[in-house]
């Protein structure tokens, strides 16, 4: 069996301005390069599972996403890393009012972690998520897949207390999660 790192993307590996889907707009988060370098190094799939729903409202396409991908993939192929797989859950329950995507996958709901388990034989049990909000952390929790919070311009609407019950430790940036966690 595979570990892994699963990964929010918007305000975990890039700064989080609302509703990101142009490389014009994509700014790396300090060190999230080289993270994603080092886990690769260490063996972990890299994964990232993050919730699109300006998919639904209509803000963008699920083509641009992927163009935006594809670009990020570049990126870090220059750089010497890589993301082994990207999933995105484009549902929001007020804008996708005909079931057009999958519930299950738009976090909290397990969805994409389920089907990045299934193609790359993840074993959760040693394996890692690193995200911005508790509907990231939530479905790491679930599944009893490692968590770790990114602090950004959402930390101070999330439930401090629920983080604390679940002892899960908070970051400045992924980076300094890897530093302070691992040897890698």
């Amino acid at each position: 069996m595979n570990k892994a790192f699963f990964l929010d993307r918007d305000g975990t590996i890039n700064v989080d301005y609302n509703f990101v889907h142009t490389p014009e707009e994509w700014t790396w988060c300090s060190g999230a390069v080289e993270s994603i370098r080092r886990l690769n190094e260490a063996g972990f799939k890299v994964i990232v599972v993050t919730n699109q729903s300006g998919i639904s409202r209509g803000r963008y396409s699920s083509e641009q996403v992927n163009h935006l991908h594809e670009w990020v993939d570049r990126e870090l192929h220059e750089a010497g890393a890589q993301v082994d797989d990207w999933y995105m859950a484009p549902h929001h329950p007020k804008y996708d009012t005909e079931l057009q995507y999958p519930r299950e996958d738009r976090k909290p709901g397990k969805g994409m972690f389920r089907k990045a388990a299934q193609k790359y034989n993840i074993d959760f049990s040693n394996s890692f998520m690193a995200g911005d909000k508790i509907s990231d952390l939530q479905p790491a929790v679930d599944l009893g897949i490692t968590p770790f919070f990114i602090r950004s311009r959402h930390e101070p609407d999330q439930d401090k207390d629920w983080l604390r019950k679940h002892e899960i430790p908070s970051y400045e940036t992924l980076h300094k999660a890897l530093n302070d966690q691992f040897e890698l």
